[in-house]
């Protein structure tokens, strides 16, 4: 990461010596479905399953399809909980690692059609996408290509425990039965259900961020063979890895400076950046190859617990839910939060109320701006009518063309007399500015450093108090 710092700087540095050069630099431009991705902003994860229903300690896997009978589930009360929120898609867990299909497939007889739910009649991601399309919510849905416990454990010399195991798919009668599996299952889930916004097909890239150097091997080809093989299905359909980038850990903290722009390991679009680690800082690399929308997870800045429900959780103070919102959404990363029903199948009601709460107030902190502008010069003058009084900047990129600002500087003019109160680097498509309350009679937004002439999206200032 010192190293990734020094790249950076060292590029920022050229350009601002040599800005004639900086016009010849090719960078890379996002899709329109990337661009429509990060107006999406804020999304909402449903992680239920039969993992809600598990003994504590029993194998991966071994709860049996009998145990999924919910008795008040609600699809419908979760979009609405999530659109209270202000999220704009939703995101349920079709298959989990357990590798319990919620949704009546002929891939494996592990799935509601063999559960006592609605007498085997029962489809929760028809259910899901419905409640979606009713409430205009976009929709997403998550699958665990890499663990399928249920359906491992049924394989000779399988140990219990042994899902993780990054080197299975190299056994290549695995990976060709794993691999059939799982095209057949993602072609359930992208033409039956209409279009989606969004598949998170989780742990992307887990074998080349586990240790210091890369995995790689067949893991890495299995995940790229069925991306390609889902794009095939819906080609405007995103995927977590070739199309989004994951910020790097589960907290809701996205890195700042923050690049959507990656180069990868092999060189393909269908492998992970090559400066990724877990838990630790990701920046993205300026005048990288790719172009990908960073994504925050989180579960425990909304509440405690794990992504699934396993007893009682305590939703989290609104300073730590705005603070989310702040170092994910406000560096230029979208965020995506986790909202858990229980054994019901309904999202407890101090969540749902917690989800409303955070909702309410990022639409009381930001609906109402002091002064607006959507000039599009990298820098201009927002003169006030008359004196205002402030203590938040947002800042937007345009950013069809690519991620260009570096650097840049907000000053206000004082008693006739200009103050710098904001060194800022990266905008990107959003950039949330704060700070100790000032009165002032204009304001100045200047770039100062980019990879090319940047243009503005908009900026607005706010008094959030």
């Amino acid at each position: 990461m010192k190293q990734m710092k020094l790249i950076t700087l060292t590029l920022l540095l050229f350009i601002l010596t040599f800005p004639s050069r900086a016009q010849n630099i090719i960078l890379a431009r996002p899709s329109q479905e990337q661009l429509a991705f990060h107006d999406l902003e804020l999304g909402v994860f449903i992680h239920y399953s039969i993992d809600t229903y598990a003994e504590r300690g029993a194998p991966q896997g071994s709860t049996p399809a009998s145990a999924f009978n919910p008795t008040a589930l609600d699809p419908e009360q979760w979009v609405l909980a999530a659109k209270a929120m202000g999220a704009t898609y939703v995101v349920f867990t079709a298959r989990h690692e357990q590798g319990f299909c919620m949704w009546p497939t002929t891939t494996t007889d592990y799935s509601v059609r063999n559960s006592p739910y609605k007498k085997g009649k029962g489809d929760v991601v028809k259910e899901f996408v419905d409640a979606c399309r009713k409430h205009n919510m976009k929709v997403g849905l998550y699958t665990a290509p890499w663990i399928d416990s249920h359906w491992e454990a049924r394989k000779p010399g399988y140990k219990p425990g042994n899902t993780g195991n990054i080197e299975k798919l190299n056994d290549p009668k695995m990976y060709e039965e794993a691999l059939k599996k799982e095209k057949a299952q993602i072609h359930d889930l992208l033409t039956k259900y209409g279009p989606l916004v969004f598949v998170w097909d989780d742990h992307f890239g887990r074998s080349d961020v586990l240790d210091a150097e890369p995995h790689g091997g067949k893991f890495r080809e299995f995940y790229a063979a069925l991306t390609k093989y889902a794009h095939e299905l819906q080609p405007k359909c995103l995927l977590l890895g070739r199309d989004v980038e994951h910020v790097g850990n589960e907290n809701a903290r996205a890195s700042y400076p923050l690049w959507n722009v990656l180069n990868t390991i092999d060189g393909s679009n269908y492998s992970v950046s090559s400066t990724y680690r877990w838990d630790q800082n990701n920046y993205g690399e300026p005048t990288g190859k790719f172009y990908r929308p960073q994504l925050a997870p989180t579960t425990v800045a909304l509440s405690t617990g794990g992504w699934m429900w396993a007893g009682p959780r305590k939703p989290q103070t609104l300073e730590r839910r705005m603070q989310a919102y702040y170092e994910t959404v406000g560096r230029g990363s979208g965020i995506i939060v986790n909202l858990t029903p229980d054994r019901t199948g309904l999202i407890p009601a101090d969540l749902v109320a917690a989800a409303k709460e955070m909702g309410d107030e990022i639409k009381r902190r930001f609906s109402n701006p002091v002064v607006l502008s959507t000039a599009k010069n990298p820098s201009q003058t927002l003169k006030f009518d008359g004196v205002k009084t402030f203590n938040h900047v947002v800042t937007m990129e345009d950013l069809k063309d690519g991620q260009r600002i570096g650097k840049y500087t907000i000053e206000v003019q004082v008693d006739g007399q200009w103050k710098t109160i904001v060194h800022g680097q990266t905008v990107g498509h959003k950039r949330i500015d704060k700070f100790d309350e000032i009165t002032a009679t204009a304001l100045r937004f200047t770039v100062t450093s980019s990879l090319k002439r940047a243009e503005m999206r908009g900026i607005a200032v706010f008094n959030v108090n």
